[in-house]
């Protein structure tokens, strides 16, 4: 006749089988937890504004055109559109439709959402509107946008460009405003820059260098035309200089 297991023995055993069974439930609980998502990358679009380097300051007369004109800069507004990343090594291309209205005293920095994670041989983007918003009332009825319209009787729509200031004539100071609207004259930019974006949140980065509008392929001289508007030379010789105003970069 076997002798019985002692009282305390049996609980003993009974607490230990309670103790596996609860750590072995937990552990099936660990197993079973949905894994929580990671938040999508966001993405911002900043502008930043220079000349040949230098941070683009109000009312200093400190930069030079390709003339040899010293200028100062009193306002700069502009709208971009329809921007092209150039994918490549397998990376299709994204679009950045916009418009996107950025002032001198305004924000220079908008959300994106998520872009296209990869490899990107460049950009190209329009300093302007395309068509189907460049007419009287194509734009959200805004003060900036108010502000850059252009005269119905020179064909309505939106300014592109009005960037404006003063230059030494060598005699005094006199004004300019260069003005660029109406489709005709709608810059088409093209920056043959790559670049990548990875997967984590970053800023794209586009960089005015506003002497560019100045240089190449016409060497613009405010003396001569310190007042744009309306002239198709004037306007066709900024618009053609814009073409390479722009530079690109992904920042992490």
């Amino acid at each position: 006749m076997h002798s019985p297991i002692p009282f305390s023995w049996s609980v003993r055993w009974v607490i230990i089988a309670m103790v596996v069974l609860n750590v072995a439930s937990c552990k099936k609980e660990s197993d079973d937890d949905p894994v929580v998502p990671q938040p999508p990358a966001v993405h911002g679009l900043v502008i930043e504004h220079h000349v040949d380097g230098a941070a683009a300051v109000l009312d200093a007369m400190n930069y030079i055109t390709e003339s040899g004109t010293t200028y100062s800069i009193s306002r700069l507004n502009y709208y971009i559109s329809g921007i092209v990343l150039q994918g490549m090594n397998g990376t299709a291309n994204d679009t950045i439709k916009g418009p996107y209205y950025i002032g001198d005293q305004g924000t220079t920095r908008f959300t994106l959402g998520t872009l296209q994670a990869g490899e990107y041989s460049g950009a190209g983007l329009f300093l302007g509107l395309p068509p189907d918003l460049n007419v009287t009332g194509g734009l959200p009825n805004t003060m900036e946008n108010v502000n850059m319209a252009w005269p119905d009787p020179m064909g309505g729509g939106y300014h592109f460009l009005k960037l404006e200031g003063h230059f030494d004539s060598g005699i005094s100071t006199p004004g300019f405003a260069l003005h660029v609207g109406n489709s005709a004259y709608l810059a088409q930019v093209v920056i043959a820059q790559p670049f990548t974006i990875t997967s984590g949140s970053g800023d794209l980065v586009l960089r005015f260098n506003l002497n560019e509008i100045f240089r190449t392929p016409h060497t613009y001289d405010l003396a001569n035309g310190n007042y744009s508007m309306g002239s198709a030379t004037l306007m066709g010789q900024l618009r053609d200089n814009a073409a390479d105003a722009f530079s690109i970069e992904y920042r992490p």
